[in-house]
């Protein structure tokens, strides 16, 4: 009776293992979700096409994207104009800061979900891929502070043992 006790545990422990990532990764997206939701201007994007902003021309002007006209040329190039099929806000199009597009993972062909003050005006807003969160605020769920208990306890329980 013990070893099926103590197997039937210890399966349980390894499908949490498994499932762990997922469960983690759909938490992130929802509060990137909630996160969005506050701003004005709410943008939802499948198959996305990043185009960068570049300067041409004397006196250089930014030229790229629809809303890359709009940026000076001190500024240009570190912009891209991002468009996509739309999967639910209030737009297909947007301008992010190169910055922003690198902190929330985001590559060409992916999704995300961005708000932000309009659609040129998305630099203090929040931008989320499946890659990450880009003005995501940190704030600790349910599931981080159980994964923090696990991990320093049990975890570091046991690498002390050996």
């Amino acid at each position: 009776m013990k070893k099926k006790l103590t197997f039937l545990i210890a399966l349980v422990v390894v499908i949490a293992f498994l499932f762990a990532p997922r469960v983690e990764r759909h938490l992130e997206w929802e509060s990137a979700a909630e996160a969005v939701s506050s701003f004005p201007y709410v943008l939802g994007l499948t198959n996305v096409i990043m185009i960068p902003c570049t300067t041409t021309g004397t006196p250089p002007i930014c030229t790229g994207g629809t809303y890359c006209n709009i940026k000076d040329a001190a500024t240009c190039t570190t912009y891209e104009d991002v468009s996509g099929t739309q999967s639910g806000g209030m737009g297909n199009e947007a301008l992010f800061s190169i910055m922003q597009i690198s902190q929330a993972g985001l590559t060409s062909g992916g999704s995300l979900i961005a708000g932000g003050m309009g659609p040129t005006l998305m630099d203090s807003g929040v931008l989320a891929s499946s890659g990450g969160c880009s003005g995501c605020t940190a704030r600790a769920s349910r599931f981080d502070r159980i994964k923090t208990w696990f991990n320093d306890f049990i975890i570091a329980g046991i690498r002390r043992d050996f």
